[in-house]
């Protein structure tokens, strides 16, 4: 058996001669691990350890884990001057430094739906045969491709033979919905893409695999995380505007093709206002931000695909879309000038003098705006400008001017003067709020912002706020960010359940 104290010995000598008084890890089975470490003021220091730790943190779990145990350990490790280590461990905290703790796992940042969602118009299952007439368009189509491949590569496309009507409509039943008419045409004409491009975005997936996508995890797919304290939280509109649904997941998209490379390519049958049943979008490893549209059908997309054959040009994978995001450092400039011109979505601003954000009004599509070590920011951005996140970081923020806007749902403050909740109690859709790095005056009022779902605090004010005022009534997550020792992120994590717990 291996001997935990062996283990806790080669942790210490691995963090010999660095700086480090307490690490702090987590590890889950088949996941991974995370770590972190802190000086004796609870600084974040590095320690160039390489996987050593990962791996001794491996074992310890190992050691520890009990039978049908399948959360996650927390580990702390404290060294003191004297050379001493003492380990100490918790299977009750879903994260360390920082401690993020959902207390209800049903709620949702806007536009990150859950599901089931309902279904779209046209989605449901039948016994109806593949249109005929889409069928010869299809088969038309393909057999151009056919010939126009031949003639540009010199070899012949392994399509295959196609599926039967039997096989698609299987196929439709495991997913709960009906596929396209020229998709379904598509499937019936070829069942191997050979990895030809026939949609420009990738090759097509076998029909086995699309019914193993779709439900791999749950119905749809997802164009990033839901998780309610992710880095990107804001879900950003795909160009043109209106034809893809603004939202991070929708049970209505099919995965059916794949470059191999991270990226991938649906069909939506829950489109925009503007959109059509049926569009060809693309996302992953190279989409970021919003998703990339590809063409209005995929009758559409075999004609854009044959089109680039016949010109000895370049299918493409994704319509181009404007910039979505930019970043850029301020200086003394004002701020209307480092913005003319932009028409983005996602904004930086790094190291500014002052920073008026009334004069972010021409950007008329915003969404998150980060303002990074400014001297002075007057937080004043017009209720026209759809800002739905925003985080200063800056010695002076003038906070009230803020006040009334619509659409503002998360809001991150980092300031060394104070500022006050009052002046955030006339944000109506406010719902995400983080003080961790501010100075509050009045954190006491915290119940005063009736929507507030998600708080961040660190440590210090945790503790004011359990001693002078009441939780927000409707909490359904929380962070305690910042460094703090495990049994004191122990003992906060069990009052914040059980507060929650009484309302």
């Amino acid at each position: 058996m291996v001997d935990l104290q062996g283990l806790v010995g080669e942790m210490a000598s691995a963090l010999a001669g660095t700086g480090v008084a307490v690490l702090q890890g987590c590890h889950r089975p088949g996941a991974g691990s995370s770590l972190h470490t802190f000086d004796a003021a609870g600084r974040s220091t590095f320690a160039n350890t390489g996987f050593t730790m990962h791996d001794l943190l491996r074992r310890v779990d190992e050691v520890l884990r009990p039978d049908g145990e399948d959360r996650p350990i927390v580990v702390e490790l404290a060294r003191d001057g004297a050379g001493r280590a003492e380990l100490r461990y918790t299977f009750d905290l879903p994260t360390v430094a920082p401690v993020r703790l959902v207390l209800d796992p049903d709620y949702r940042h806007p536009n990150h739906p859950v599901s089931p969602m309902p279904a779209p118009p046209g989605v449901a299952v039948t016994d109806r045969p593949t249109d005929p007439e889409v069928l010869a368009t299809i088969r038309a189509l393909v057999a151009d491709f056919v010939t126009e491949y031949m003639r540009k590569t010199g070899r012949t496309p392994d399509l295959g033979a196609g599926h039967s009507e039997e096989d698609i409509r299987a196929a439709e039943a495991a997913m709960g919905l009906r596929l396209p008419e020229d998709l379904r045409a598509l499937y019936r004409t070829v069942s191997n893409d050979e990895e030809c491009g026939l949609l420009g975005a990738g090759a097509l997936l076998p029909l086995k695999a699309v019914v193993a996508e779709h439900l791999d995890g749950g119905s749809g797919a997802a164009l990033g995380s839901d998780d309610l304290f992710a880095v990107f939280p804001v879900v950003y509109e795909a160009h043109p505007p209106g034809r893809v649904r603004r939202v991070s997941r929708n049970d209505w998209w099919v995965k059916v093709g794949t470059d191999w490379g991270g990226n991938y390519c649906m069909v939506d049958l829950d489109p925009g206002p503007e959109g059509t049943s049926g569009q060809i979008i693309q996302y992953g490893r190279d989409f970021y931000g919003p998703a990339g549209y590809v063409a209005e059908s995929v009758t559409a997309a075999l004609h854009d695909v044959l089109g680039a054959l016949r010109d000895d040009a370049t299918p493409r994978r994704a319509s181009a879309h404007p910039q979505y995001s930019h970043s850029e450092r301020v200086g003394e400039r004002r701020t209307a000038d480092v913005v003319a011109g932009l028409d983005v979505q996602e904004l930086y601003l790094n190291e500014g003098a002052a920073l008026h954000l009334a004069e972010l009004a021409p950007l008329r599509r915003l969404r998150s705006v980060s303002i990074n070590r400014a001297t002075a920011v007057t937080a004043a951005v017009s209720p026209g400008v759809p800002v739905e996140w925003l985080s200063i970081d800056a010695a002076e923020i003038d906070l009230p001017p803020l006040g009334g806007h619509p659409t503002l749902w998360g809001l991150k403050l980092a300031t060394r003067v104070p500022v006050t909740i009052g002046a955030l109690a006339s944000l109506p859709a406010l719902a995400h709020l983080d003080l961790s790095g501010a100075n509050v005056s009045d954190l006491h009022r915290i119940a005063d912002l009736p929507g507030l779902r998600v708080l961040e605090l660190n440590l210090a004010q945790w503790r004011e706020l359990r001693e002078h005022g009441p939780l927000p009534a409707g909490l359904a997550a929380a962070a305690l960010n910042g460094f703090a020792r495990l049994e004191e992120a122990d003992q906060w994590a069990d009052w914040l359940r059980g507060a929650a717990g009484q309302r």
